[in-house]
């Protein structure tokens, strides 16, 4: 019996010496993990969730759409904006062609020419545009050859019938030089804004029209007011200290949400639609303004 306990007291001796046992406890409390309190475990996770809301509005406001003007389509790209074309630089006003005006054995024309459209001894008064992007006036485009093309020859046909020394050769590009003049003048590269104005509305009802003649749809109103949105935000962003036409601008901007809105509760199918070519998001309908 004594040399058992020996035998097994030797045994623990050894097995002591080859595991190390300093961090060994055996003590429960010890052993246990540390618990949280419920107060604790709720301030945490409110502060997760103020982050997860936090991040959410970031998003949010990073993916808000434009109110004012949109997405570019091709009815906004269509619009003329007259800022952009009345900062053309003189360099890049050059005079027509005039040989182009003027028949070939005729010198006398070329010399006519050249003394109209010179820059040498003057400024250009006008912009020289050989592909104008439309006419005041509303000029269609029978009108335009009519004005154009068919008054000069006919001008000098009454010339030649009234008096025998005039010459065909030597009339007819005098006569298409002033025509050519009055083509630039009235070019809308050369209107004023409220001419140009004008013609964006035209336009905007042409494309969104349901029948001939119409002006009065939904469709028809929110392209107009759009039309006025972008020229009015060109002006505003160019002066700020415009109080009155910025007012004007946010009134635009509502009576717009209005109208579509009106449009989504009668046609949802035509109010979607209406978004798409005019560049706008749900969002930017439905949400509260705030400009």
């Amino acid at each position: 019996m004594f040399r058992s306990a020996l035998t097994g007291a030797r045994s623990l001796a050894a097995s002591a010496e080859t595991t190390p046992c300093k961090n060994f406890h055996t003590s429960a409390a010890a052993l246990a993990k540390s618990r949280r309190s419920r107060k604790d475990i709720a301030v945490h996770v409110r502060k997760l969730n103020l982050e997860k809301q936090e991040k959410k509005l970031i998003e949010y406001e990073n993916s808000t759409p434009d109110y004012i003007i949109g997405k570019q389509t091709d009815f906004t790209q269509s619009l003329m904006r007259p800022q952009a074309m009345f900062q053309t630089p003189l360099e890049a006003i050059k005079p027509a062609d005039a040989e182009s005006h003027a028949d070939d054995g005729s010198s006398s024309a070329l010399s006519a020419s050249s003394s109209i459209f010179s820059t040498s001894s003057r400024k250009p008064t006008v912009v020289s545009t050989s592909n104008p992007a439309g006419y005041q006036h509303f000029l269609t485009k029978d009108e335009v050859e009519l004005i154009f093309d068919s008054v000069p020859q006919v001008q000098v046909q009454e010339m030649i019938l009234r008096s025998s020394l005039v010459n065909e050769k030597t009339q007819l590009p005098v006569e298409k030089q002033k025509a050519e003049i009055v083509r630039r003048i009235t070019a809308l590269e050369n209107a004023s804004a409220k001419q140009i104005m004008l013609e964006n509305v035209r336009r905007a009802r042409e494309s969104f029209q349901r029948m001939e003649g119409d002006t009065g749809s939904p469709e028809v109103q929110a392209a107009v007011m759009t039309a006025r949105i972008h020229n009015l935000y060109d002006h505003v962003r160019n002066n700020k200290k415009d109080k009155h036409n910025y007012r004007r601008l946010r009134m635009l901007i509502h009576q717009r949400q209005t109208v579509l809105k009106y449009l989504k509760k009668t046609d949802p199918s035509r109010y979607h639609v209406c978004l798409d070519r005019l560049g706008l998001e749900p969002r930017a309908i439905e949400d509260e303004i705030v400009i």
